[in-house]
């Protein structure tokens, strides 16, 4: 019975002690975290002081980087931080400045996916996509450069437009951003276009059409200067039927062909030389 007591007293003592320690560990681990997270948020050696940017096309690095003045000097995890919330997707751990990239895109139209990352150390990294344009089209007198998605990169006047650029005709715009789409997925005809001319952009036959006309959504119309026509028909089977187009530019046939080229039934192109048409 003694020796029972004596075994339950040693327990209780154990337990006893086990307690006292446990907040002294906790607060040892408390201390550790607070140490690093002062190391990490105001050590002096997490100081950003280098901006890296490849060059793209329509932006220099420089000026990319001239976005990003503001955070030399500043310690790269509370940059982080400044630029994560809860309404982003990102976070803290993707070590991007979600805020930076969105002026970036705001300004430079040109660029998607953009990504400003914080290599730890003392560098911002920037990457991005650059967008491919596509398609012009007319506000009043302002033409519009888009991309694949209808995103408006660039205006011209009619004595700057760029050569090469399919011309589309046939729809009406309420307004434009740039850095936008003209696309609201209302307009049947605006969204129909976009999609031809993203098609001939990825088929790469863009170079060959100076104008889409989709004013009549079921009766779509290419030109090809100075005498090609070439009737699509409406809109189904469009990768089809440019497909088929594709393989007639491949085998020569081009704006000098002087006629009108129909590849409405997606099966079989037919030509047909003006004067030989009938009406």
């Amino acid at each position: 019975m003694d020796k029972e007591n004596s075994k339950n007293s040693k327990k209780s003592r154990r337990k006893r002690s086990g307690k006292r320690k446990l907040p002294i560990v906790l607060a040892a681990v408390a201390a550790t975290i607070a140490v690093a997270l002062v190391v990490l948020f105001f050590a002096p050696f997490f100081s950003i002081n280098t901006i890296s940017s490849e060059a793209f096309e329509h932006y220099s690095a420089e000026k990319i980087e001239s976005y990003l003045e503001e955070y030399i000097g500043v310690n790269g995890f509370r940059a982080v931080l400044k630029n994560s919330s809860l309404r982003q997707s990102k976070s803290f751990f993707s070590m991007e400045l979600v805020d930076a990239e969105e002026k970036i895109m705001f300004d430079c139209p040109y660029l998607e996916n953009v990504c400003v990352k914080y290599v730890p150390g003392r560098t911002l990294s920037v990457t991005a996509d650059e967008r491919r344009p596509s398609f012009m089209t007319e506000y009043y007198d302002t033409y519009l450069l888009c991309d694949t998605h209808g995103i408006v990169l660039e205006t011209f006047t009619k004595e700057n437009v760029p050569e090469g650029m399919p011309l589309v005709k046939g729809i009406s715009l309420s307004g434009y951003k740039l850095g936008r789409s003209i696309s609201d997925g209302k307009n049947k005809n605006i969204d129909t276009a976009i999609r031809v001319c993203g098609l001939m952009s990825q088929l790469e036959i863009d170079g060959y059409i100076d104008i889409a006309d989709v004013s009549d959504y079921n009766n779509i119309y290419l030109y090809c200067a100075p005498s090609l026509t070439v009737k699509i028909g409406g809109p189904e089977d469009m990768g089809v039927k440019l497909s088929l187009l594709k393989g007639v530019f491949d085998k020569g046939l081009n704006g000098e062909s002087n006629g009108l080229l129909t590849v409405a039934d997606g099966k079989q192109a037919t030509f047909i030389k003006n004067g030989e048409r009938e009406d």
